[in-house]
């Protein structure tokens, strides 16, 4: 088209009623060179993926010190201690450590005292992916590889989804 001393339909469309200079240089026998983008570092905030134990950013309710409502486990500083991540049904989520030999039942202990009266509807224990729910309480944390884990309580459905009223 160029070479037919025609303007493209592209600049037509855009200078319909004027004067358009239009200069071309022939470069056919240079060689093209693809210029390298230049490089610019993430200045942003990241997040770590993957971390064992992350960082819990929670907001403490007023007038109740968390260290006064949450329940204490007793550890062995002479034996491994681990964390394990607690999804509570609520949403809250908690770290708490124990020792390796810990049984999966203390885990449910501290659920209930953690909890105080809503601890007391029937529950189940689940790990994250793969999903495993823990049925044999009598294990330790070491056997039923609970280390550095996550634990997910699930509430049971009741059997009577509505109240009779009379």
């Amino acid at each position: 088209m160029l070479n037919n001393k025609e303007i493209p339909l592209e600049l037509q469309k855009i200078f319909d009623k004027e004067e358009v200079d239009v200069k071309v240089d022939d470069k056919k026998d240079e060689v093209y060179t693809l210029k390298k983008p230049v490089f610019h570092a993430f200045t942003g905030q990241g997040y770590r993926l993957g971390s064992a134990t992350p960082k819990i950013i929670s907001k403490a309710k007023q007038g109740v010190d968390e260290t006064e409502k949450r329940p204490t486990v007793v550890l062995n500083t002479s034996e491994p201690i681990t964390n394990v991540q607690i999804w509570l049904a609520d949403g809250t989520r908690i770290v708490q450590k124990f020792n390796v030999t810990h049984r999966i039942s203390h885990i449910r202990d501290f659920i209930i005292n953690y909890q105080g009266p809503r601890g007391r509807s029937p529950f189940t224990m689940t790990t994250t992916l793969p999903f495993r729910e823990l049925l044999d309480e009598s294990l330790t944390l070491e056997k039923a590889n609970l280390k550095n884990a996550v634990v997910v309580q699930r509430l049971k459905k009741s059997t009577e989804p509505f109240r009779s009223v009379s």
